[in-house]
Parts: C-alpha cells; sequence; structure tokens
C-alpha cells in the first residue's frame, strides 16, 4: 500500500496532538489549575466578564414597621480582554517523510521528539506570559557593547524607558537571570517604542547580568528588550495581560481590563515593602485577600526558589513540618497555616524574582476561543508546505488570554528577600 502524506497528518492528529494536549496543561501548576471559560463570553475578538461593581443601595434596617424601605440595585459593570495569539511550529523534510515511510511508527517517532519540545516549551512561554504585565518586556539593556552585541540586565521600573512596565525591581535574590527567556533565533526589538530590529545570534547568561549578540541594531542603557513576531510586530501588545498586571500596584482611575482600579473588589492586596520575609507579612495579605472571596474558593501561594527556601526556613526556626504535601490537585507544596482549608507555597521558577503571589484559583479563569490545536491545511491535512522548499511545517496555535474577576481576592508583595 503507498504512503501517504496524510499518513503523516494523522499520526500529528491521532498521536501527538492528544499527546500535547494532555501534557501541555499539566507542564505548570497555573495552567493546570486554572479553569478554562469560567464567568467569561467571547464576542468578536474580546472576552467580557460581567461583574458586580457597588454593594446593593436597597438594604436597609427598618426604624418601625411603619418606615418606608429603600428600593436599590447592585451596580455592575464590564471586564473585557482581547484575544491574544501564542503559536509554535516545527519543519520536517520531505526527506525525512520518504525515509521513514515503510512504517507509520517510524514516521511518529521521527515527530514526537519535535512535539515533546513543542509542548515544553510552549508551556514554558505560557507561563512566563502569565506571571508577566503584557508589555512583553524580557530584560533591560544594560549598555551597549559594540554594534552587534549589549548586555542585559534584570527590568527595574524605575530606570527602563517603556511606562509600561509594572512593579519591577531589578535584581532582588538573582533567581531569575535577565536572559533567561532570551534564545538564538528570536527576534527582538530594543527601545521603546520597539523600531530597532534584530535576531539573536548568542547569549550568555548570568544571575544579574547577561550579553546579548544580534545583528546590527542599536542600544542604549536603559533600554527595553521585547520578543516580536516573525514578522517583527507586536512590541508591548501581543503578550498575554498576565498576573502581575491584574496584581499591580496600580490604583483609582487606572484600569485592569476596561474596569477602573476605584471599583469595588478591583484593587488587589499590594505591597512592596523591600525587606526579608517573614510570616507575618505572608498572613496580612492572604487575610486581607480572604475578605473578597468566596466561600470554598481554594488559594495558592507562589514564589520562586529563594523564597521558597526561605518559607522552609521559617517553619523550620517555628517547629513546624517542611515535608511537602498534595496541597493542589496533586502538585506538592509547602503547607501554609493561615489558611483556612489546605493552602500551599508552591515553588516556580517563573515567578518574578522576590515575589509573592498569593492566588484565588477561583478568581482566575483562562479566557480561549478553543482547545490548543494544529493549523490545517484542506489539501494536506496538518502539514503545510513551505514555499519553494523540500520541507513541510507542522504549527500550532492557542486563542486565548488571561483574566482575574476578583482582584482583590488576591494578593501580591515585592520585593522580598531570604
Amino acid at each position: 500500500m503507498a504512503f501517504l502524506l496524510a499518513d503523516v497528518s494523522n499520526a500529528l492528529h491521532n498521536i501527538l496532538l492528544p499527546y500535547v494536549r494532555d501534557n501541555f496543561p499539566s507542564q505548570t501548576i497555573v495552567l493546570d489549575q486554572v479553569k478554562r471559560n469560567s464567568g467569561v463570553t467571547f464576542m468578536n475578538n474580546k472576552f467580557f466578564a460581567p461583574m458586580r461593581s457597588t454593594r446593593h443601595g436597597g438594604v436597609t434596617n427598618l426604624a418601625n414597621d411603619a418606615s418606608l424601605t429603600i428600593s436599590g440595585t447592585a451596580g455592575l459593570a464590564q471586564a473585557s480582554v482581547s484575544v491574544k495569539i501564542l503559536s509554535g511550529a516545527f519543519d520536517i523534510s520531505k526527506l525525512a517523510i520518504d525515509a521513514t515511510k515503510s512504517s507509520q511508527s517510524a514516521v511518529t517517532q521521527a515527530l514526537t521528539y519535535q512535539a515533546k519540545a513543542l509542548a515544553t516549551d510552549f508551556a514554558r512561554s505560557a507561563n512566563r506570559q502569565i506571571y508577566g504585565d503584557g508589555s512583553g518586556i524580557v530584560a533591560q539593556v544594560g549598555g551597549s557593547l559594540s554594534g552587534t552585541s549589549f548586555s542585559v540586565i534584570p527590568t527595574n521600573t524605575s530606570t527602563i524607558d517603556d511606562g509600561r512596565v509594572l512593579d519591577r525591581y531589578g535584581t532582588v535574590n538573582g533567581d531569575v537571570s535577565p536572559a533567561k527567556y532570551l534564545t538564538p533565533g528570536m527576534i527582538i526589538a530594543v527601545g521603546s517604542p520597539g523600531t530597532a530590529l534584530g535576531t539573536i545570534v548568542s547569549v550568555n547568561s548570568g544571575s544579574t547580568t547577561g550579553t546579548i549578540g544580534v545583528g546590527a541594531i542599536a542600544s542604549a542603557a536603559n533600554n527595553s528588550v521585547y520578543l516580536l513576531d516573525g514578522s517583527g510586530l507586536g512590541a508591548g501588545t501581543m503578550e498575554f495581560t498576565g498576573i502581575k498586571n491584574a496584581l499591580s500596584s496600580t490604583t483609582g482611575t487606572n484600569t485592569y481590563a476596561g474596569v477602573a482600579r476605584s471599583t469595588t473588589g478591583w484593587t488587589p492586596q499590594f505591597g512592596s515593602e523591600s525587606e526579608s520575609l517573614t510570616l507575618t507579612r505572608m498572613e496580612q495579605y492572604y487575610l486581607a485577600a480572604r475578605e473578597y472571596s468566596q466561600v470554598g474558593d481554594k488559594y495558592a501561594i507562589f514564589v520562586n526558589k529563594t523564597l521558597y527556601r526561605k518559607y522552609g526556613d521559617i517553619l523550620t526556626s517555628m517547629r513546624r513540618t517542611v515535608d511537602t504535601a498534595d496541597l493542589l490537585g496533586g502538585w506538592k507544596g509547602l503547607e501554609f497555616a493561615a489558611g483556612a482549608g489546605e493552602v500551599g507555597v508552591f515553588l516556580d521558577y517563573d515567578v518574578p524574582d522576590g515575589e509573592v503571589i498569593i492566588m484565588n484559583m477561583d478568581s482566575w479563569t483562562i479566557c480561549q476561543v478553543s482547545d490548543l490545536g494544529w493549523l490545517e491545511d484542506p489539501n494536506g491535512g496538518s502539514l503545510l508546505r513551505l514555499a519553494n522548499k523540500i520541507q513541510y511545517q507542522a504549527e500550532m496555535a492557542w486563542f486565548m488570554e488571561m483574566l482575574c474577576l476578583a482582584p482583590a481576592a488576591n494578593g501580591h508583595t515585592v520585593q522580598k528577600t531570604a
């Protein structure tokens, strides 16, 4: 029987797509635990979520049974976010297909490595963005070394040239390398508004500084470094509106998801005290957040490695257990004793340096148009022929955005050290 291109596409659809879908959410705690499309409606290219903006004005006690009641309503508002597009692709040559055409299992084996790598890095990119502020800025230029290279340092709100950066304080514990999310082959923009473009050719990373080699590109100290798409577009606009944006220090008339922070329940419990992490400080923001939660809401606390170790030391000094336990859908963490119900402190290497994120998991939703899937070619299944090449491309896309439906029920404190 002839071996057809459709057999490769069938392997992508029937074997690898289920694998990627099943393993993609379980790559990280937030991706695994946050609900999908909870409390939102999709229309055109936006997700809408109705919300209460004030308490009901018709609740009052009566002086006596002849007194007048007060008629009122609860205020309503509508939060909205625009869909974002996360994509991933890999190429396979006609030679590779023909060399394994005697066996469909051999084709599957040839594709499996690429699919596994795609799922892992897809999740890593999504997780970074979920913790981010939506600016797409992954580093800050420390200084120009030559016309083809520059140093990078951790992003600092007080010195960087893009005012959209929220609550970043440079190096706190050295947990996140400034070049962690930069890799050769990426297209970047340097400097606000992101018009100086280049392709990374080399990366040398360190805990507090790194060096990026690019083609000829202008760079100066404190320039923003953005990741771009293949067209060289999207600086500052194309990434998820993540946790750092939803739980930022902004107040008053500043908005999140189109709703002013002054709206009841829309201002998170935020603190920027530069200090050593203490249990008292964690309890302060956790208990403040619980005031705005619903009965039965699940909480989780996320930190990076230095603060995870510090919290373990705190438990040891108080003679509490430091054993890990299954505290959130099978994920292991350290128990947080102030919780009503099971609350855990979890290690996530994408949590920004020096930050403690207290998440009400039931107040968040991943808004998605559809599940992660392969792009389709009407004539060739899931493999797309590359123009002027004897290669095919398999490409995945996820149309989604993050939305917090009750920022006040969450806590976020920064600049915490060991």
